[in-house]
């Protein structure tokens, strides 16, 4: 189960909150719609503070399902990206959001702090939660911040899908977790008479930009480090591509019968 916490402290303020309560029932809209979900997800409307220490303390039991979380704050203005980081350095949501950041213009990852929004709550030492904080202009670091210029105005349209694609970047990265094994690892197996090589960009099954175009490398990339080992993501940043042009090549080689997919690692997928 993943975990979307909306902040909730000023509702009358357009940036702080409504953008990321606007955001977030579009995405659960985007959810609803989708065909099929490995996973399910929980979003939490809950005032700050009190109500994710009360959501807590009466939902203990369901805090073991949630495998990541990400607090949602401040996502409608012009600034550039910000990820707070989980307490936990290997935290799995720490190395989703790196990935999904990367490329994104002066996006900042900041350290964990134990001040802020609710992510201290989810990540206090009982419950030490995989939870981050995503915003784009941080609190108290714009003049519009707890003031009525925090408006219509000071939000964006454009800010307001971008912030979504963001998000539903994180959803395609949540549903695909998962750990491919190559049914032909004792070499290199041969592409061409799979229809694999020479790959044109046009075998792509995902949308990319004019630089993230899936090319022979993704597929080779994909087929050496397939050993059970090593999820989807973790290809994606060992090989420096993105996220999408990792999962088309992996979606071509399963098509092609080279790999298969599994839920949790298979460390010894190759051992006889």
């Amino acid at each position: 189960m993943g975990g979307l916490p909306i902040h909730c402290c000023h509702p009358s303020l357009a940036n702080d909150n409504l953008s990321s309560l606007a955001i977030a029932i579009e995405l659960i809209r985007k959810l609803q719609r989708l065909p099929q979900r490995r996973l399910s997800y929980r979003f939490l409307f809950v005032p700050g503070t009190i109500g994710s220490i009360a959501w807590l303390a009466q939902n203990t039991e369901k805090t073991k399902n949630i495998k990541n979380g990400l607090v949602l704050s401040c996502l409608g203005d012009k600034g550039s990206f910000t990820y707070k980081k989980a307490r936990e350095d290997f935290a799995s949501i720490n190395a989703i959001m790196a990935k999904i950041l990367f490329d994104q213009p002066k996006a900042r990852i900041w350290e964990f702090e134990p001040y802020g929004y609710d992510e201290r709550q989810y990540c206090s030492p009982g419950f030490n939660l995989s939870v981050g904080c995503l915003m784009r202009s941080p609190n108290g670091t714009f003049p519009e911040y707890h003031t009525s210029a925090d408006n219509l105005d000071f939000v964006t349209p454009c800010a307001l899908e971008e912030s979504l694609s963001i998000l539903l970047d994180l959803i395609t990265i949540t549903e695909n977790a998962l750990y491919p094994v190559s049914t032909s690892p004792y070499g290199e197996p041969q592409l061409g008479k799979r229809g694999l090589y020479p790959l044109s960009p046009n075998i792509s099954k995902a949308d990319h930009t004019k630089n993230d175009i899936l090319d022979q490398l993704c597929l080779l990339w994909v087929l050496n480090l397939a050993d059970g080992k090593n999820s989807i993501l973790d290809i994606a940043i060992r090989s420096k591509k993105s996220f999408r042009a990792i999962l088309s090549a992996v979606e071509l080689l399963q098509d092609a019968d080279l790999l298969k997919l599994y839920s949790d690692k298979q460390p010894n997928a190759f051992s006889t």
